[in-house]
């Protein structure tokens, strides 16, 4: 006999997505960014949090399948248990034991969790799809704005050096368009979008559509009206919504591209960095 698949909350709350309220929502939201927080917090609290009725989180819990909140609560308890026993390190992390206090140890814990979750939402198959429409990119437009913005030149910086003409777009209001007026039919753009959808975001996906051209759209926003535009998603959750969000995540995840790109390319890579030192060392730069 086959036995029943069983489902994550994630799982759950993709599913039935489409089929809950703006407010509901933003509880899927909200659970997604903070597990072990909303794992505590009784119907009241999420509801008081989250500015809805009580009311509505239990509707919420009820349209996702479970008789009501607290069967939801007690769930998402179960997963973040296995979540924490799945790794002694992560564990350990998460626990947060007296011995080991300070900034850097939390920004560290808080790292780890959401680098595990990064290994199960993109998979190996989904950044490879990524690095093929880098790779195949007449012009790539990297956008970012905020905190992430500071990645769009990381990832300009080793792009440009394999070959690729980037371009770089960090600015919001008029400037913002200059830069993508002009995209045609191959060209990509990598846009980093968290939170919300911003009006730059959203423009940026409509011309890419318009023109035929792929988007690869990196976000921690579980669906949103962007995602019906973009080619390609990776999911990349960065922590709580209101406070603090380290960016190693993302980080990663624009490594993993930028190191994927490198070994596709192979000897293209090296020839094309060994020139590039060529000719500093040409004009004795190479070393200042």
């Amino acid at each position: 006999m086959r036995e029943a698949v069983v489902q994550t909350l994630e799982e759950i709350m993709i599913e039935q997505h489409q089929e809950l309220t703006p407010s509901q929502r933003r509880l899927a939201d909200f659970i997604l960014q903070n597990p072990y927080e909303a794992a505590l917090m009784s119907s009241l609290k999420m509801a008081e949090r989250l500015e809805v009725s009580e009311a509505t989180v239990v509707r919420f819990a009820q349209n996702l399948g479970f008789d009501g909140y607290p069967a939801l609560r007690e769930k998402l308890q179960d997963q973040m248990l296995h979540v924490v026993r799945s790794s002694e390190r992560v564990a350990t992390m998460v626990s947060e034991p007296t011995e080991n206090p300070g900034t850097l140890y939390e920004v560290a814990a808080q790292t780890a969790h959401f680098l595990n979750q990064l290994l199960e939402n993109v998979s190996e198959d989904d950044l490879q799809e990524a690095i093929a429409s880098i790779e195949g990119a007449r012009q790539l437009f990297i956008f970012g704005e905020g905190a992430p913005g500071s990645l769009v030149h990381h990832a300009q910086f080793w792009f440009s050096r394999f070959g690729l003409q980037v371009k770089p777009i960090t600015q919001t209001g008029r400037r913002f368009y200059d830069h993508i007026f002009q995209a045609k039919e191959d060209d990509v753009a990598l846009i980093l979008a968290f939170r919300r959808p911003t009006s730059e975001a959203m423009a940026l996906l409509e011309v890419m559509d318009e023109c035929n051209g792929k988007s690869i759209l990196v976000t921690d926003l579980l669906n949103s009206k962007m995602h019906a535009l973009a080619t390609q998603v990776l999911t990349v959750r960065r922590g709580p919504m209101d406070t603090f969000r380290p960016l190693g995540p993302v980080t990663a995840l624009i490594d993993a591209m930028i190191l994927g790109l490198m070994r596709k390319k192979g000897e293209e890579a090296v020839q094309g960095l060994r020139r590039l030192d060529d000719l500093r060392q040409r004009y004795q730069v190479l070393y200042k």
